[in-house]
């Protein structure tokens, strides 16, 4: 028997029911929350309602073909279509036999036939497939897939060595898939740089997580279902800390961010995020002015980064002049001054120039580092660095962090909006933690799409080095080391 299964909403564990039909000889579809509930049963029901053969096999000569894609299909329904690909041993089809079998409703299905030749150029004489040989591309695409469905069902060994071959694939062949990204330049005018643009392939999973996060009215899931496919990307929360220094917690569900500065002395190192159950530290330490300014007031800066993945075996030191990763015992050194990347099997580095870094640890997080270039002659001011999280649901529920805390989220209430010392700037009390603190509305600023100006994100701003909002106080977070993980 086949079992199907459906998964409403967005809490649904959709990926449970998938493996589980896929072992059943049947298939899952998720019901979406906004769309008519009653149209996607019925669109259900028409996929699947009328089944024309079961257990299905496609046979070719012995010697005569290899590499071939999954030729056994447990149902064969009204509508739908089945394809199989692969490699021909030789070029010689004047004898080659394809037999169908299958079981249908009263008696055995079983048909043969001689495959019938046919040429590209003859079938489309005026177009070109521009991605090389289709035939060889459509092979490696439902190779692909069914790697992908055999590392969520297989063994842990055969999970592990499907999940390698298929990444290995999709970037031979240059395929957009969970495992791998699509890297978009926008061409730079100008004094800007090339901007670089990074769509991932989302999982039903991230689909689900984006659906929570989509502020009401966006896209409906439909249209959204459609939009991933063309490598869409939801708002995800976006946690940075930049310039002197501003942390941001941005809230998408909520069309809100709340913000503070932490201030210490020059050199100090602060923990940023710290999971030890995954394994994943971030330390960064602060830098001051070159001397103090007329007005007496030293600026910090973050300027040195140290990010380790003590699971993955991974260590980056970013500084404003290089970028360092050691993996395995080997150590790459990368400069700001060229645009690089760097594939690893545990993490990919990406380095535009003069501009931005983008960290990719395997099946944890993605961290986005901004260079910020100050005039050499300038009398006080450095070089510094702002830091960006994205893609954080990956992490345990237990990390912490100056910003690691509010990863999972933070629950507040800010009440009694009134006049401020400025007038665009009101006052108001938050509540948050079991505590009632004085907030007030003000600016910062998101330097991801403009290095040089930034964007103005308004939010609400926590005093006294975000008193109240982060656990304990700032010293609490100070580390004696760049990559201590204590």
């Amino acid at each position: 028997m086949s079992l199907f299964c459906l998964g409403f909403g967005n809490d649904v564990d959709y990926s449970f029911l998938d493996v589980m039909s896929k072992q059943n000889k049947g298939l899952a579809r998720r019901i979406y929350e906004a769309s008519d509930a009653a149209l996607q049963l019925q669109g259900f029901y028409d996929e699947v309602s009328s089944p024309l053969l079961l257990e299905v096999d496609l046979q070719y000569p012995d010697n005569a073909v290899d590499y071939v894609t999954t030729s056994h299909f447990p149902q064969l329904f009204n509508g739908s279509e089945i394809v199989v690909a692969g490699r021909l041993t030789d070029d010689n089809l004047d004898n080659f036999l394809v037999e169908v079998i299958g079981q249908g409703l009263d008696e055995k299905f079983n048909v043969q036939g001689q495959a019938i030749i046919l040429d590209w150029n003859v079938m489309y004489p005026d177009e070109t497939y521009i991605f090389g040989d289709f035939t060889e591309r459509l092979w490696a695409y439902l190779t692909i897939q069914q790697l992908l469905e055999k590392s969520k069902t297989g063994a842990s060994d055969e999970k592990a060595n499907a999940t390698a071959k298929a990444l290995e694939m999709s970037l031979q062949y240059s395929f957009v898939t969970p495992l791998t990204s699509m890297v978009v330049t926008k061409p730079g005018t100008g004094d800007e740089p090339d901007s670089p643009l990074i769509a991932d392939k989302l999982t039903e999973e991230q689909r689900q997580q984006a659906e929570r996060l989509r502020p009401m009215g966006m896209l409906t899931p439909a249209v959204a279902s459609q939009q991933y496919a063309r490598g869409y990307i939801a708002p995800h929360p976006v946690y940075l800390v930049d310039g002197d220094p501003h942390f941001i917690i941005e809230l998408p569900e909520r069309n809100d961010s709340l913000c503070f500065n932490i201030n210490n002395v020059p050199g100090t190192i602060f923990n940023l995020v710290r999971d030890r159950e995954s394994g994943v530290f971030v330390n960064g330490q602060i830098i001051g002015d070159k001397k103090i300014p007329p007005n007496g007031k030293i600026n910090t800066y973050f300027w040195r980064f140290g990010i380790v993945h003590q699971t993955l075996g991974v260590r980056l030191q970013v500084t404003t002049q290089d970028i360092s990763v050691l993996q395995d015992g080997k150590e790459v050194k990368l400069l700001w001054t060229d645009t690089a990347s760097l594939k690893g099997p545990n993490v990919d580095v990406l380095v535009t120039k003069d501009r931005s870094l983008t960290v990719t640890l395997k099946d944890s997080v993605k961290f986005v580092i901004l260079l910020h270039k100050v005039w050499k002659k300038h009398p006080y001011h450095r070089d510094y660095l702002g830091f960006y999280t994205l893609d954080t649901h990956l992490l345990s529920p237990s990390l912490h962090g100056l910003l690691g805390q509010f990863y999972h989220g933070i629950e507040y209430e800010v009440t009694d909006i009134r006049p401020g010392e400025s007038p665009e700037k009101p006052d108001a009390t938050m509540f948050t933690k079991g505590q009632q603190l004085n907030v007030t509305r003000g600016w910062q600023r998101d330097f991801r799409k403009d290095i040089k100006d930034g964007k103005n994100v308004p939010c609400w701003f926590i005093h006294s080095n975000g008193s109240g909002l982060i656990d304990g106080a700032p010293t609490d977070y100070i580390v004696s080391g760049l990559f201590t993980t204590v």
